[in-house]
């Protein structure tokens, strides 16, 4: 029997956690009770992760970092999106159009105030610095003052560090104005008189990181606008073609980049099923 690394471990955690959001997205059709799904899976992840950190630590302090850094903010941003669009969806206005566009432009603008107070660590994660990795992604406080410690790391030391909820708040904002503007561009849409787009009668039945990966595939082809297309726009038609949302594309590359073998597992099996259907009508 292989024995998996910790890294290894916790990055199955995460495909684990991917495989039941989908699902949740494929077989519920209510808002609300996907959310508080996605929410209670993104727990329990997180769940999983603090029980093989106490239980496994890690080899060195590389991985330490690497860990808190990189792979708690990939559940923890989920769980935080979730809980987001779970309260703007809850709390929405049901008067149409104009009540719903301030109300979420307002939100907007409480996602610019969390991104302007923390604006040392936004340029820290987009730039993709790693000078202070050691204080902000490690679990010895000793050298942190305690009133820069958030209430995360006061409470369970043993499962945050200085920094890794404030990534994961990054990432979640991040998601969420994607959300928030995709809402609004329905709304104006409609506001105008206009239908924003034609409802296809297709439902993609597959899994989502098949369809972002064949996305990606006709993005860096550059077949459409003469290679001019912007990655976002090309995942919003396939959503629109295929009734589908597809709101962590660019995790869902990280994660893409991240296998082992069979790095293109769809064009790979969508290549050999068209290969097959030349050869069989050859016949």
């Amino acid at each position: 029997m292989i024995q998996l690394s910790v890294i290894e471990k916790h990055e199955q955690i995460i495909t684990d956690l991917v495989s039941k959001l989908e699902k949740i997205d494929a077989h519920s059709d209510k808002i609300l009770e996907q959310l508080e799904m996605s929410i209670v899976y993104c727990k329990q992840a997180l769940k999983q992760m603090r029980e093989t950190v106490i239980q496994d630590g890690f080899p060195d302090q590389e991985c330490e970092i690497y860990f808190f850094k990189k792979l708690k903010p990939e559940i923890f941003s989920k769980m935080l999106y979730y809980l987001e669009v779970y309260d703007i969806q809850s709390k929405l206005p049901v008067a149409k159009c104009q009540c719903q566009i301030r109300y979420y432009q307002k939100r907007i603008d409480r996602i610019n105030e969390f991104m302007q107070e923390n604006q040392t660590e936004l340029q820290y994660f987009k730039c993709g610095f790693c000078h202070f990795d050691k204080y902000y992604f490690t679990r010895d406080s000793s050298e942190i003052p305690i009133p820069k410690r958030n209430e995360y790391f006061l409470i369970d030391e043993k499962f945050h560090t200085w920094h890794d909820h404030t990534f994961s708040e990054i990432i979640a904002n991040q998601m969420l104005i994607e959300y928030i503007q995709k809402e609004l561009r329905i709304l104006d849409g409609a506001k105008g008189g206009q239908q924003p787009y034609l409802k296809s009668k297709s439902k993609w039945t597959g899994k989502k990181i098949f369809l972002i990966e064949l996305a990606y595939g006709v993005h860096f082809t550059q077949m459409v606008n003469d290679g001019n297309s912007e990655i976002k726009d090309i995942i919003e038609g396939f959503e629109q073609m295929f009734n589908i949302e597809l709101k962590e594309f660019y995790r869902s590359f990280v994660e893409i980049k991240r296998r082992k073998i069979d790095r293109t597992k769809f064009l790979d099996l969508m290549k050999s099923k068209l290969e097959n259907k030349i050869y069989e009508s050859d016949l």
